[in-house]
């Protein structure tokens, strides 16, 4: 393969994944944490007064509110020491919409990684389809990555062989079955 056909798989590779992560990125947008949480509403601490020290104890329902995830929320007294108000889920809440994001987006990636990847195996250019097919291996592998800390063990573990079996494939009919 001459350079002028190295360069464009190269180009055609990195301009893929880009393209595509852009393009989604503008028609889906990825969830804002300011959307979830809003610190303005809480009030900053107070300065302790003189020597004076606050005597402070976990109360159950703080207890319960780390249990479930939540960020505990204070009111601070005349004296500057903590109450417990409230528990806050928007940290939660936008992990779980984060979450979702990321898998919407896994599987959206996944879907047209698949498909330019056959694409470049089928096209008759070989250097057009070696672009491509690097390409969709990138946008796959980008997608696997930004999903799969949200997946337990065994789920990633099973992502990871699938990708192989992808690579295996595009290896047996792009390069051993001419």
């Amino acid at each position: 393969m001459d350079i002028k056909k190295l360069a464009m798989v190269i180009v055609i590779a990195i301009l893929i994944p880009v393209f595509i992560a852009l393009f989604i990125d503008a028609l889906y947008s990825e969830p804002e944490y300011e959307d979830y949480c809003d610190f303005e509403q809480y009030p900053r601490a107070l300065q302790i007064k003189g020597d004076q020290s606050c005597d402070f104890e976990y109360s159950s329902e703080q207890e319960e509110c780390y249990e479930n995830k939540g960020t505990p929320r204070f009111d601070y007294d005349s004296d500057g020491c903590q109450i417990y108000n409230e528990c806050d889920f928007c940290s939660k809440d936008y992990n779980n919409a984060r979450d979702e994001y990321n898998r919407n987006v896994f599987f959206i990636f996944a879907i047209l990684s698949l498909a330019i990847i056959v694409a470049g195996i089928y096209l008759k250019t070989d250097y057009i389809g070696a672009g491509l097919m690097f390409g969709g291996v990138i946008t796959l592998f980008y997608s696997t990555i930004r999903y799969i800390s949200s997946l337990d063990k065994l789920l990633r573990a099973i992502v990871i062989l699938i990708d192989l079996i992808i690579i295996i494939w595009i290896s047996y009919k792009k390069i051993d079955h001419k």
